[in-house]
């Protein structure tokens, strides 16, 4: 997926403006890690995930990182999903929002969970916003 159509996805959602502005770029969400996950038969699941922007600095060995947020992803409407690996700590190598044909009358949106080490995989949905709360998770 090109830069180009993940800012266009992120524009298309509520909160993903804000979500822009505060990263000021796309997330990557590599080795962001999943706070939780709860899936909800009727209403909203939500995915909270804690993230930031990785630097090219180098300070004692380790990636400077900033711009530390806790994003939430609300899904509404799940149609399909199949996740894998859930486990005590759920790091992502990245996260890719795209528009998926379902079947041949509805387009859904998608949240891809690409694998590090614990839960991937991906939920497709009919709605989904996002918001954030800047720092880190308490």
């Amino acid at each position: 997926m090109s830069k180009d159509s993940s800012v266009s996805i992120y524009n298309t959602i509520p909160g993903g403006k804000e979500l822009l502005e505060w990263f000021g770029q796309v997330p990557s969400f590599h080795d962001a890690e999943i706070l939780d996950l709860h899936l909800k038969r009727e209403g909203a699941s939500t995915l909270r995930i804690h993230a930031w922007n990785m630097t090219s600095k180098v300070r004692n060995g380790y990636f400077v990182l900033e711009k530390h947020a806790v994003v939430e992803f609300a899904i509404d409407g799940i149609v399909n999903l199949e996740l894998d690996d859930f486990n005590h700590q759920n790091a992502i190598d990245g996260l890719t929002l795209s528009r998926v044909k379902y079947d041949e009358n509805l387009e859904v949106y998608e949240v891809s969970l690409e694998p590090a080490y614990g839960m991937a995989g991906f939920i497709q949905a009919i709605e989904l916003s996002v918001s954030h709360r800047p720092g880190k998770p308490k």
